[in-house]
């Protein structure tokens, strides 16, 4: 499945379905309500300002602990292991499919880089552990990063970056 928005409601089920099967509750939770706002977002960006608030309200009712933009593209079976404690990732991030990502792992930019620059691109298969930082860099597919590893490089595929 390509890395894009979802933007009708048969490939949404289709990625909440994949989310709920390899995910605990809460991080099931959390990718839902992601796809959900992604999806009003999408559709009518004028509706999704008038309920962005109950998005928050839901968010603090469920105590998610990530912060997971809804400006992002996720892919398919993302894994939050540990209920997504600390992720958080950012409205530039394209997050490919069947990828895992550990608690406190950062998904960010580097604001000195210019809009195309600041993209974040992480492929398949890929696997993040505990406490990575990756800032404005692509990630082939397969790549599997080590943890407290601060990536700021574009990694081709199928490498371990210790």
């Amino acid at each position: 499945m390509d890395k894009v928005n979802i933007i009708n409601k048969d490939t949404f089920f289709y990625f909440v379905k994949g989310d709920f099967s390899c995910n605990s509750f809460i991080s099931g939770i959390t990718l839902f309500i992601y796809r959900l706002e992604n999806y009003v977002w999408t559709c009518n960006k004028g509706l999704h300002k008038i309920i962005h608030p109950i998005f928050i309200f839901i968010k603090r009712i469920f105590n998610i602990p990530s912060q997971i933009s809804y400006k992002c593209k996720l892919g398919y079976k993302i894994r939050l292991p540990h209920k997504g404690d600390g992720v958080i990732i950012s409205k530039y991030a394209e997050v490919g499919d069947n990828v895992t990502i550990y608690h406190q792992v950062t998904l960010g930019i580097n604001e000195n880089k210019n809009e195309i620059e600041r993209k974040i691109i992480i492929g398949n298969d890929c696997y993040i552990s505990v406490g990575a930082k990756i800032i404005s860099c692509k990630l082939g597919d397969r790549v599997k990063v080590a943890p407290n590893k601060v990536i700021y490089f574009d990694c081709k595929s199928d490498v371990f970056v210790k």
